[in-house]
């Protein structure tokens, strides 16, 4: 009887353990001449400082790292009538993203209404990434809040390829965990032994 109660006990916490969320999250790049391919949503909140960012083969080309902090006055550098890639040095100065949709997807995903954003950008190294295939960093600890989105420049500087909204991050508060089907099968298992044990020992 006391195997069971240990079986049991066991395939509780093996389903527990099992259910962490995965950790890593997307960011999806698009050439920056083929939108067609890329889906503009809504940001992705994430509570991981895990990453990988996919989707374009290039060769010789760098991956960075455009950080947003939102501000609600109007005093940082990205602001009503200003460019992001102008403002971070970065060309040509695509319109996406701009900075109504910026203010508009902060506000969707945490209530707040920017004034002006601090852009900034951070370079992650040489882009070893492919269409399929992801190069995986870990994004900057910033406040809650922070908009990053990943973008390729070739060796003058030139903008290549940037991650669409669908797949840009932001931080929106604790961790929080979103199990994986196969460790909620196993939490069933778990708690479905416990409850036959229990049985067996309230019969005996």
């Amino acid at each position: 009887m006391m195997r069971r109660v240990l079986a049991g006990a066991v395939l509780a916490a093996l389903s527990l353990f099992l259910t962490s969320a995965a950790k890593a999250d997307n960011l999806h790049l698009c050439d920056i001449n083929q939108w067609t391919t890329c889906n503009a949503g809504s940001v992705i909140p994430t509570s991981s400082t895990a990453a990988f960012a996919f989707g374009t083969v290039h060769s010789n080309t760098t991956l960075n790292l455009a950080i947003l902090n939102p501000l609600a006055n109007t005093s940082g550098n990205f602001a009503s009538g200003t460019n992001l890639w102008a403002v971070l040095g970065v060309s040509p100065t695509q319109v996406f993203p701009n900075f109504s949709s910026t203010v508009s997807q902060e506000q969707g995903a945490t209530g707040f209404t920017a004034g002006s954003f601090n852009a900034s950008a951070l370079v992650i190294g040489n882009w070893t990434g492919t269409n399929t295939v992801g190069q995986a960093f870990t994004l900057p600890n910033q406040p809650v809040g922070t908009i990053f989105v990943a973008f390729l420049t070739d060796a003058q500087g030139n903008l290549i390829a940037v991650s669409p909204w669908s797949s840009s991050l932001i931080n929106v508060g604790p961790p929080t965990s979103a199990p994986e089907p196969s460790g909620i099968v196993l939490l069933g298992v778990g708690l479905l032994g416990i409850g036959l044990v229990r049985r067996r020992l309230l019969v005996g």
